[in-house]
């Protein structure tokens, strides 16, 4: 009797061994699972890949970045970081990362670097991501007519 006891706990032991993780999700008793819907719900963002996203807003993104770069270059560093925070909220949500990369872009309008060729790149480069904004903007009827 105590040998087919022990038999069937090793059973029993060797049968969890093999489930593992799964076994607790098996179960039902997840750690998520004690919190409510809402703080769940709350608790993810959707964030988009790469991939996912618009090419016009790729381009936005990669004019960010030499911007940032020219920035840090100039020692602007308060002016790259508002740029970098607008480029993170524009993969997250579009709408809110358009107005506040459109905020960032017109407080870039008024830098001024103290090299006359880096100037006329940074206000080239300052242009092209209004261009590409103004026009996701549009794509996403965010401009007032």
């Amino acid at each position: 009797m105590l040998v087919a006891a022990v038999a069937a706990l090793l059973v029993v032991i060797g049968v969890a061994v093999m489930i593992g993780p799964a076994l607790p999700r098996a179960l039902g008793v997840a750690r998520g699972r004690a919190r409510p819907a809402a703080a769940r719900a709350k608790r993810r963002q959707p964030r988009t890949s790469a991939g996912e996203l618009h090419p016009t807003t790729l381009r936005a993104l990669s004019v960010t970045a030499r911007l940032m770069g020219i920035l840090k270059e100039h020692s602007l560093d308060r002016h790259a970081a508002a740029l970098r925070v607008a480029g993170k909220r524009l993969q997250v949500d579009e709408p809110t990362g358009i107005q506040a990369m459109r905020q960032v872009v017109r407080h870039l309008r008024g830098v001024r670097l103290d090299d006359d060729s880096d100037q006329r790149i940074f206000q080239g480069l300052v242009s092209q991501l209004q261009k590409n904004l103004d026009e996701r903007a549009e794509q996403l009827e965010l401009l007032p007519n």
